[in-house]
């Protein structure tokens, strides 16, 4: 069993009962669980694995060749509950998540991964939502990849390098900026 913190970046159905929980975990970076019966009534982990929940979690590490680790349990830290107080707060995190989820490999075992991400949906959680909170994540992010440079905004810099970013960064940059006014 493997002990971490993490927060919760992306949730996929898994069965009839279960969740795929993609996470950013502070000593493994971006790591996958299945827990396998999540959904069902009465489920311990009911109620704790929701986006950008903060978490204690327990797992069982993947047999060789597969990336799929088994959730034991996890304990919530952080509901985040700010987070869901406005459509704009809710769709910078989630473009916030979808980038780091585009342009971080799986395990990387580096703590930096996690303390940007946290931090950020912290931040964002205080803040009002804004279009500098989003150039500042994304300038964070293309330094911690190491192709960030100052001709280029790092949006394009990562652009150049990743090629494939989410989609929807244009619509958020538009619903920010009517947030401002």
């Amino acid at each position: 069993m493997e002990k971490d913190i993490g927060t919760i970046l992306q949730l996929h159905p898994l069965g009839e009962n279960g969740v795929i929980v993609c996470w950013c975990t502070a000593q493994r970076g971006i790591l996958r669980t299945a827990a396998r019966t999540a959904r069902k009534p009465g489920s311990e982990l009911s109620g704790r694995l929701d986006l950008f929940h903060e978490c204690e979690l327990v797992y069982r590490p993947a047999p060789r060749g597969s990336d799929l680790h088994s959730l034991c349990s996890a304990e919530l830290m952080s509901p985040r509950l700010a987070l869901r107080s406005n459509l704009t707060r809710l769709r910078l995190c989630s473009y916030m998540a979808r980038l780091m989820l585009a342009t971080v490999e799986n395990e990387s075992g580096d703590p930096s991964w996690h303390t940007l991400i946290s931090g950020a949906f912290d931040y964002v959680a205080e803040h009002r939502p804004s279009v500098a909170i989003l150039h500042h994540f994304e300038k964070r992010l293309a330094t911690l990849h190491g192709i960030y440079s100052p001709e280029q905004t790092a949006h394009h810099c990562m652009q150049r390098h990743f090629q494939h970013l989410p989609a929807g960064r244009a619509k958020l940059l538009e619903a920010l900026k009517k947030s401002q006014d």
